[in-house]
């Protein structure tokens, strides 16, 4: 961050405190007792902090930023490998998609991604961006 942004997130903060304790002012002036609504936010904070943590372990783990990162570097390889493949006569035109696929899931473990449901439509949509950064057009007829 640099110096002015520094700055004007401070000011932000102070503005915000100021008004804060503005509202909190004028609210005890009336009459209302802010605390007592503060005290009712925290009780349902805490009910639904303790439903999730019940919940949780039942919820499915989904992949990290770091996974997909991953998913897509290797899919670019992948890929690229393939197109080679398919250039020099070792691959018909046909199973390139379905190697690009292999390679990359084949590959995944060896970086620590559990291959999933999820993380085969990442592939396969990974897969599709890559040939079309390929720049390759279908031939017409």
């Amino acid at each position: 961050m640099t110096g002015t942004e520094t700055l004007l997130v401070i000011v932000a903060v102070i503005a915000l405190v100021v008004g804060a304790s503005a509202l909190f002012a004028a609210l005890r002036k009336r009459g209302v007792d802010p605390q007592k609504y503060i005290d009712m936010a925290k009780e349902g904070l805490d009910t639904v902090s303790l439903g999730y943590d019940i919940v949780k372990p039942f919820i499915a783990e989904t992949f990290s930023t770091d996974d997909f990162d991953r998913i897509l570097k290797i899919a670019h390889v992948g890929v690229a490998n393939v197109q080679q493949l398919y250039d020099t006569g070792q691959l018909p035109a046909e199973g390139r998609k379905d190697a690009a696929r292999k390679y990359i899931m084949d590959s995944l473990p060896l970086v620590g991604v559990e291959v999933t449901d999820e993380v085969k439509r990442v592939i396969d949509g990974a897969i599709e961006a890559e040939v079309l950064s390929l720049g390759h057009k279908k031939d017409k007829a």
